[in-house]
């Protein structure tokens, strides 16, 4: 039986048994240099460029709301309609006066024509040509205020009806049917998913290198893909508390992403050469990362200290050097060290784990 040590010293963790390199019965691979991409990063959140959070311009009670979340809605839709009955009603009783005030000034006119042409015949005065004239005047002023009540009732009548502004999707609602709405108050939220942005803040100190370059992606872990920023706009307006700024990355329409998912910012400042260990040899137990290295005779677990994200992998600060052999499926490392290991080395074992 061969014997099993576990030892703990600095950076390095090592479980060791005897064993040929060239017999381990799982894959493993040699760590060489390569060209690893100089990457900042900073968390952020998927949203809409174009998103509208439509409120009440006018009081009234809810009478139908046809759609609810997650419905596809096209601009120009009506989104929420709200009880129109009162202004209908003031509306057409605006439209009689109008019609009462045309008439008075038309015969508010036909009056003044006449008392004008009889003082240019010196048969009336210039008192009664004052008054014809003032009367018309009254007339006209009495029809302009009834074409206008009318004209305001009109726009208050068209904003019972509320309309989609943009193509987009319902992703809340606010109100009920039933329920009356005040002016200002929220009552259903569109947004257009195919104008989506990656919004995440970053600290003042890193601005100078990204204005410097600018080139940048938007990673999307739930999907584990990345997307070329097509736009990176950096808002002037910095946070006076956190001493961040608002950078936001313009996502292309095709990216299957959807508003409100995670992500990370990410901008590309050059290429160095690193070490980069594949996601699947990485053994993550509780706050320990590392790898099995394998050594002549022997496989090690050694802690590694990780830097930033490439499409390989991850990036390697310490715990490996170039020409370590390392294993790729850490299961079958980890079974073969407890077929080798003497019983007695189990619990040492899982307390390195």
């Amino acid at each position: 039986m061969k014997r099993l040590a576990v030892v703990l010293a600095g950076a390095a963790l090592f479980a060791t048994v005897s064993a040929e390199a060239a017999e381990m019965p799982f894959e493993t691979m040699v760590l060489e240099p390569q060209p690893v991409e100089r990457i900042r990063s900073a968390p952020g959140t998927v949203e809409s460029r174009r998103a509208s959070r439509i409120s009440a311009e006018v009081s009234g009670q809810v009478v139908a709301m046809p759609y609810d979340v997650g419905d596809s809605v096209a601009k120009g839709d009506t989104l929420v309609r709200l009880d129109d009955e009162s202004l209908r009603a003031q509306l057409a009783v605006t439209e009689a006066a109008l019609e009462a005030a045309k008439a008075r000034a038309e015969e508010a006119r036909s009056t003044f024509q006449r008392t004008k042409s009889l003082y240019e015949q010196n048969s009336a005065s210039e008192q009664q040509m004052d008054e014809a004239s003032a009367a018309l005047s009254r007339a006209e002023a009495q029809r302009s205020q009834a074409e206008a009540e009318i004209r305001k009732l009109r726009i208050r009548l068209d904003k019972t009806e509320i309309q989609a502004p943009v193509d987009g999707v319902v992703t809340a609602t606010h109100m009920e049917e039933g329920e009356l709405a005040q002016p200002g108050a929220p009552l259903i939220t569109v947004l257009d998913p195919s104008r989506l942005r990656l919004t995440a803040r970053v600290q003042e100190s890193r601005i100078p290198e990204l204005l410097a370059d600018g080139e940048a992606r938007a990673w999307i872990p739930a999907l584990d893909e990345r997307f070329p920023a097509e736009r990176v706009t950096i808002v002037p307006q910095g946070d006076p508390t956190t001493h961040t700024f608002q950078v936001r990355l313009r996502l292309p329409e095709e990216a299957p992403v959807s508003a409100g998912m995670f992500g990370r910012a990410e901008f590309l400042m050059g290429a160095e050469d690193s070490l980069v260990v594949p996601r699947r040899a990485l053994v993550h137990r509780n706050e320990i990362t590392g790898v099995y290295v394998v050594r002549e005779n022997r496989v090690v677990f050694r802690l590694v200290e990780l830097g930033e994200h490439s499409q390989e992998g991850r990036e390697v600060l310490a715990g490996l050097r170039a020409g370590d052999r390392i294993a790729l499926d850490p299961e079958r490392a980890l079974r073969y060290l407890k077929e080798e290991q003497p019983a007695a080395g189990d619990e040492a074992t899982e307390a390195a784990h």
